[in-house]
């Protein structure tokens, strides 16, 4: 009983892809704005190569702009090119659902999965192995696939065999507190990139304005404030790192019922759901939910579902996902 109460957002069987709630306008969004964001850090990369030359602005601005924007209009290009286009080209096939995992092996974060008789080989953060791990089953369509409940879509690689080195996926379930656990230090680990990635930004604007020729440019000043707040938001993302690796307390999920429109993408890719639910305490409010997470407010959408965890209040906001899977993301309640 427990089990069929709990739905998630799955793709339809044997239906084309693009028939899975928000998966195409959110594709058509992704691909607009990394190609964006592609093309303008490709600009400012070759900004720091014209001011190199010049050598008007000095050393340390060129190589800021080449040492972030580089690798940023690489990374945005190849999921463009090899990600959201090449998607697009297989979104009008079905998605293939693959269960029973048994022959399924691991090694490290890259999972093995037999297709036939060749291998989807896959990277998968700790969540979701542990979903894998006790679900055993993930719909693949070409080198991409999805988790039960898991809107993010994920690009893997097809291989005559399995990583060296690997030791079968163990069928285990995951309980709630483990899952929140993972989810959590998942989170931790995203963060202690950002405060390092901020602090080489407080490095690189200490250089900046010790650096520049013209020492009366509005740029030095500029750069010493920018170098400041840097300092601090790095220390406040390693704080927040430190608090989210704490072990997770038991949770309790507090299942509602909402009624609601179709989900929307906004201009970030970022996908969205407005409705209504009545709370436990008989107060009927609106609930809008949504994140960089797309998972929590498709899934809401197509299932008509929400998981709170605790005890929803009018008026407040609260965190939410789907019991069993890697799915967790804000809500906001009315009054």
């Amino acid at each position: 009983m427990e089990d069929r109460r709990i739905r998630a957002l799955e793709p339809p069987e044997g239906i084309p892809a693009l028939n899975m709630p928000a998966l195409a306008p959110l594709l058509d969004r992704l691909t607009t704005t990394l190609g964006t964001s592609f093309v303008g850090a490709g600009t400012l990369v070759v900004l720091g190569v014209v001011l190199a030359v010049s050598g008007r602005y000095g050393v340390a601005i060129p190589v800021f702009l080449l040492v972030f924007m580089a690798p940023a209009s690489f990374y945005c290009g190849y999921l463009v090119f090899a990600g959201s286009l090449r998607m697009r080209k297989l979104i009008h096939k079905p998605f293939r659902l693959v269960s029973g995992l048994g022959g399924a092996v691991v090694a490290g974060s890259r999972v093995s999965v037999p297709l036939d008789d060749r291998w989807l080989v896959v990277r998968l953060p700790a969540p979701l192995r542990a979903q894998l791990a006790a679900q055993q089953r993930l719909w693949v369509l070409g080198p991409f696939f999805l988790l039960p409940g898991v809107m993010g879509l994920r690009g893997g690689a097809i291989r005559d065999a399995p990583v060296k080195g690997s030791r079968p996926l163990r069928a285990e379930p995951v309980t709630p507190r483990r899952m929140l656990t993972l989810h959590r230090r998942m989170l931790a680990s995203h963060y202690l990139i950002g405060a390092g990635i901020t602090l080489v930004a407080a490095g690189f604007s200490v250089w900046i304005a010790l650096d520049l020729p013209d020492r009366g440019n509005s740029l030095v000043s500029e750069t010493r404030v920018l170098a400041v707040l840097c300092f601090l938001a790095a220390i406040g993302l390693a704080i927040t790192a430190l608090v989210l690796a704490r072990p997770a307390p038991e949770p309790r999920w507090t299942e509602l019922a909402v009624v609601s429109g179709p989900a929307s993408v906004n201009l970030f890719g970022m996908v969205t759901v407005q409705g209504r639910t009545v709370l436990p305490d008989g107060r009927q409010v609106t609930v809008r939910a949504g994140g960089s997470d797309p998972s929590l407010a498709a899934g809401i959408a197509a299932t008509g579902r929400l998981w709170v965890l605790g005890v929803p209040v009018a008026g407040k906001a609260a965190k939410a996902g789907v019991p069993g899977h890697a799915v967790f993301g804000p809500v906001k309640f009315g009054r």
